[in-house]
């Protein structure tokens, strides 16, 4: 089903994962590819505002900065410039934001402002290879390794907290970023190759439950009113979206060489009661047909729908 939804995007290439967060086992794997990579595990695409969480994370477990911290700014809907941060929220067109609300809505200088005044770039790396982005993730294949840059200088580490920096990711990464705050921060061992009699085990805790709490509230923003709320809006209230509160954190970002527009959903849900993780990239053409938080809403949608109709109804 998840390979049919990536087809149907018409997509020129495409990953997802996703994986059980209870057990770590990948229940799909799907890639679309003319090349005959496989995108589902290779570190291809920028992270875009993904690596937003990589910063939040950052921001609350080793700089221990509260949800209500804030920041101002001017312009920034599509940049992240040094020029365009204020100290507060005096003169014309200034607005103020705070970090509970800055991820869900994808504000580049609210978390790369405050990730300039709390953090620095050896901060930023080494949560995110934490996190699986650049670093080692514990599975029963080989599989590729992201590449995480954050330059040190104050501009280049703005840019990089809000998802300009130079960097790749591949959909495992971030599907397995999104598992290991589904448990708690504690980081699953995952299984592709279906072993008989395998049991759940983790690799140590990446962040405090604590962080992972937080975390999870601020990715709830993203469908609940965020950059997927206009996305979930047509299915909130039905079968399976009703009543289900979902975390999840999008990404868009245009680059050359090749010319794309790499589009990034990744999720995990039910939030308070986690069972998957899910991760989509798409790497369209200029002129699209699908992003990713609709394929992505989609892939939630065929776990769910098909869980409730394998779920044995009661007897009246």
């Amino acid at each position: 089903r998840v390979s049919s939804l990536l087809q149907g995007s018409h997509a020129r290439e495409a990953g997802a994962v996703v994986i059980h967060v209870p057990t770590g086992r990948i229940l799909a794997w799907a890639s679309v590819d003319p090349a005959g990579r496989d995108m589902a595990s290779q570190a291809y695409a920028p992270p875009a505002s993904i690596f937003k969480v990589v910063t939040a994370t950052a921001l609350v477990e080793r700089a221990h900065v509260p949800l209500e911290a804030r920041q101002c700014y001017v312009g920034g809907e599509r940049t992240a410039r040094v020029a365009d941060l204020r100290p507060n929220g005096a003169g014309v067109g200034v607005k103020c934001e705070a970090l509970y609300t800055a991820l869900g809505y994808s504000r580049n200088l609210v978390v790369g402002g405050l990730a300039r005044r709390h953090l620095d770039s050896e901060a930023l790396e080494t949560t995110a290879r934490m996190l699986g982005m650049g670093g080692e993730i514990p599975i029963d294949v080989e599989v590729d390794k992201g590449r995480v840059q954050v330059p040190s200088d104050e501009e280049g580490l703005v840019r990089a907290a809000a998802g300009f920096g130079a960097g790749k990711m591949s959909p495992l990464e971030a599907a397995y970023m999104m598992a290991i705050i589904a448990r708690g921060g504690s980081r699953p061992v995952l299984h592709l190759i279906d072993t008989p009699g395998a049991s759940a085990t983790d690799a140590g805790q990446a962040m405090r439950p604590s962080t992972a709490r937080a975390l999870t509230r601020m990715l709830e923003v993203t469908v609940r009113e965020g950059t997927c709320a206009k996305v979930f809006r047509d299915v909130r209230g039905r079968p399976p979206f009703n009543r289900m509160r979902i975390a999840a954190k999008t990404g868009t970002l245009a680059r050359s060489d090749p010319r794309r527009l790499y589009s990034w959903f990744t999720s995990f849900a039910p939030a308070d009661r986690p069972e998957i993780a899910v991760a989509v990239m798409l790497a369209n053409d200029e002129r699209w047909w699908q992003k990713g938080n609709q394929v992505g809403r989609e892939v939630l949608r065929a776990y769910f729908e098909g869980k409730r109709a394998s779920t044995p109804r009661r007897p009246r």
